[in-house]
């Protein structure tokens, strides 16, 4: 008890300040970094080779230089040989950063899939897929600037001697996709992934574990054509990872450049409904835009944040820019 005691302020202190040391980064146009939610979506592109980076910041207006922020960066491959069964590998890396303390999070994960076609893919057919991801990744704190209260009703409390600034883990991930495909740009997906199945250790202490709890991801969408160059397409993503679950949904207006190729610009308006680790509901906007022209995509979202308000009344918010090259589209 001696020992869990400061622990447990440890933690209290890294909920208040970075969301969870526990909880997984997560992006508002999540499709533009579909590795990180789904290793079975490595490979699901028109093309050989596709590049993905992506940098958010977050909570700017409260934490001023000390607020979140983020860069991911992903790659994919896609072995040529076979029509209707096709092999995929996939690397990304997430570095996160916020706080007094210099909290930060590295990732790097290898992924693999296995795409099967059920049916002719010259006309409408069914995809399945199965990925799984295998990773290492680091948790580090400048313990140094922890601050720890002085007027608690356990008294004066003391970070616990045997703290550690950084932790290594490895780290394993599954996932299951679905799609609907057909000659027009009517399509349909539904996937799934359960992230942290080997449940790792995050504990910065040498006596007590932590353990990185699971994050499960259900998502889907559905691109409805209006006419030959415009289609509607809701889309949502559900994300639970103890202490708060998250839900991202909404609706999107696509627009071919072309009829003929896959050139588009998408606008779309969506809502995240949180509920954080003390129950408290938060609300947010977003508005997102992606355009992807000659193999280039360059995408752009800004969250508006109903809640919470820092001391001067001004409104939380936070944006996320995308950038991205596919080979052989």
């Amino acid at each position: 008890m001696k020992n869990l005691l400061p622990l447990l302020v440890v933690s209290m202190f890294f909920l208040v300040q970075t969301k969870t040391v526990a909880q997984d980064v997560l992006f508002s146009q999540w499709e533009n970094m579909p590795l990180h939610f789904n290793p079975a979506l490595t490979g699901d592109f028109e093309g050989l080779v596709r590049f993905r980076g992506k940098h958010r910041n977050q909570w700017k207006s409260i934490l001023g230089d000390d607020s979140y922020r983020t860069n991911a960066a992903s790659v994919e491959y896609k072995f040529k040989k076979g029509e209707q069964r096709k092999i995929n590998v996939g690397f990304h890396s997430i570095f996160d950063k916020a706080g007094e303390t210099n909290f930060s999070a590295k990732t790097f994960n290898l992924s693999t899939s296995i795409v099967q076609n059920l049916g002719d893919v010259s006309g409408p057919h069914h995809t399945v897929g199965v990925g799984l991801k295998a990773g290492i990744g680091t948790r580090k704190i400048d313990a140094d600037n922890l601050r720890w209260p002085t007027n608690t009703p356990f008294g004066l409390l003391f970070p616990p001697e045997d703290i550690n600034s950084k932790v290594t883990f490895t780290d394993f991930s599954v996932g299951l996709f679905w799609n609907y495909i057909t000659t027009t740009h009517f399509s349909f997906q539904l996937g799934s992934a359960l992230h942290h199945v080997n449940r790792p250790d995050l504990s910065f202490s040498q006596t007590d574990l932590y353990e990185l709890p699971l994050r499960f991801n259900l998502h889907g969408n559905v691109e409805i054509p209006i006419c030959q160059q415009l289609s509607i397409v809701p889309s949502f993503l559900y994300t639970a990872q103890s202490p708060g679950d998250q839900i991202l949904f909404g609706l999107s207006g696509k627009y071919y450049l072309q009829s003929s190729n896959a050139n588009f610009l998408q606008l779309g308006l969506l809502g995240i409904a949180t509920v954080n680790f003390d129950g408290t509901l938060s609300n947010v906007y977003v508005l997102s835009a992606t355009v992807e022209v000659k193999n280039i995509l360059l995408g752009f979202s800004y969250d508006r944040y109903e809640a919470p308000r820092n001391i001067n009344g001004d409104r939380s918010n936070a944006y996320e820019f995308s950038v991205g090259y596919t080979i052989g589209r």
